[in-house]
């Protein structure tokens, strides 16, 4: 089991996150031991199941369009749960989880965002911690207008796969401009300006160096 820790900085965002539980609820809870679950104010904790870890980038990206222009931190550890520890219920958090818990959030601390994988393997690691700056950069750099296209676009996705980890665009631009009473170039042009392309080659490649 991959343990994952999730972290927003705002209490006026923390006091939101329920949405974002919803969304997770829709479109992550197959691979999911639990549902997130509460550490302390503005930390929830899970454990993603064996063999779905590449959902990480995926689930990063969901939390940072709807949370735009709010640090979130996000923690991937392979090595802190045992291999079946959450699969019969609910992670249970002892003393020694709890110490690795507050040892995650001392290492990582809040004020802006970023992602850390650890247990991987080493080379692993340093090339998901290389490509998550990446990752991240660009994210926290969309506005509110490339925000809400992809937002309404992720949701089209779903809908038509089934699939958090599908990203393909075909015959979806157009729709997204009936939902948003816009243009399909203005969407092409929203999508070109949020690095659509560079985040989706980007989560794929996170996703295929975990699985």
């Amino acid at each position: 089991m991959i343990l994952t820790l999730i972290t927003l900085d705002s209490p006026k965002h923390v006091s939101s996150f329920d949405e974002f539980l919803g969304l997770t609820e829709q479109r992550y809870s197959s691979y999911l031991s639990q549902p997130l679950t509460p550490f302390k104010s503005g930390t929830w904790y899970t454990a993603v199941k064996p063999y779905h870890s590449g959902i990480f980038p995926f689930l990063a990206f969901d939390m940072m369009v709807m949370f735009r222009a709010l640090p979130c931190q996000f923690f991937f550890g392979h090595d802190l749960l045992t291999f079946g520890s959450a699969e019969a219920g609910e992670i249970q958090v002892d003393d020694g989880l709890l110490a690795q818990f507050e040892e995650v959030l001392r290492q990582h601390p809040s004020g802006s965002s970023h992602m850390h994988f650890q247990g991987f393997g080493s080379r692993i690691d340093i090339g998901l911690n290389a490509l998550s700056r990446l990752y991240v950069d660009n994210l926290t750099s969309l506005t509110r207008v490339e925000s809400e296209v992809l937002t309404h676009l992720r949701t089209l996705q779903f809908d038509k796969y089934g699939d958090p980890m599908n990203l393909r665009t075909f015959g979806l631009q157009k729709q997204v401009a009936e939902r948003l009473d816009k243009s399909p170039v203005a969407i092409h042009k929203s999508l070109r300006s949020a690095k659509f392309a560079l985040l989706a080659e980007t989560a794929t490649a996170m996703k295929e160096m975990m699985v």
